[in-house]
C-alpha cells in the first residue's frame, strides 16, 4: 500500500504528492489542481469533462464527458479526466496539472489540444469552427499508448461579446458589422 503522502522527485516534481481517497488518482502538491466530482455519466480517463450540476446544497459538483458545447457555454469544460470514474461515482478532474498514463498515441509531444465538438470527451489537434465552443485544453507533452501525458490548462474562447472587456453587444443580429470605436 502506497503511502497516503510522499516526497515525489519522478519526472523532476521535486513536491510532495498526495494520494487522493480512491487511490486511483495522485496530486502532486503545488503543481496540480482537480475538481472532484460526481458522474452524471461514466467518464473515461483522460477525457474532457463539462460540468453539469450539483448535488443539491452539499457544494458537490457533477461533471459528464464534453459534449454538444457552443461558444456560450464554452466554460463549461472543466478539464481532463485524471482517473475512469462510474456513473454516479466521484472521482478527480485535472484543472491544471498533469494527466499521466494514458493513451495520446494520436498526437504528437508538443501538440496543442482543443475540445473535440465531433467526439464525446474527445480532443483534436484542430481549432473548432463556429459556432462550437472553442476550448484550447491541453497540451501533449509525452505520445504513447499506455504512458503518454496531457499538461491541462484550460483557455476559452466565447461568444462575441461574452468575454472582451471592452465590448458590448446587447442583441446582435445576422448581417450587422461590428466596428471598432476607439474613441469610447
Amino acid at each position: 500500500c502506497a503511502l497516503p503522502i510522499y516526497w515525489d522527485s519522478a519526472d523532476g516534481n521535486q513536491t510532495l504528492s498526495l494520494v487522493m481517497a480512491s487511490g486511483t488518482a495522485t496530486q502532486q502538491i503545488g503543481e496540480e489542481q482537480y475538481y472532484r466530482i460526481k458522474a452524471s455519466s461514466a467518464i473515461t480517463e483522460g477525457q474532457v469533462v463539462m460540468f453539469t450540476g450539483t448535488v443539491g446544497a452539499s457544494g458537490g459538483l457533477t461533471g459528464a464527458p464534453a459534449t454538444g458545447l457552443t461558444a456560450s457555454t464554452a466554460s463549461y469544460v472543466m478539464g481532463v479526466a485524471t482517473q475512469n470514474i462510474a456513473l454516479n461515482g466521484w472521482g478527480y478532474v485535472t484543472s491544471f496539472g498533469l494527466v499521466r498514463n494514458i493513451d495520446t498515441s494520436a498526437f504528437t509531444a508538443g501538440d496543442i489540444l482543443y475540445y473535440n465538438p465531433s467526439v464525446t470527451g474527445g480532443l483534436t489537434t484542430t481549432i473548432p469552427s463556429a459556432p462550437n465552443a472553442k476550448v484550447q485544453v491541453c497540451a501533449c507533452v509525452y505520445s504513447s499508448a499506455s504512458n503518454g501525458s496531457l499538461f491541462v490548462r484550460p483557455s476559452f474562447g466565447g461568444a462575441l461579446g461574452q468575454y472582451e472587456g471592452d465590448v458590448q453587444i446587447t442583441s446582435p443580429s445576422s448581417g450587422q458589422a461590428l466596428v471598432y470605436d476607439g474613441t469610447k
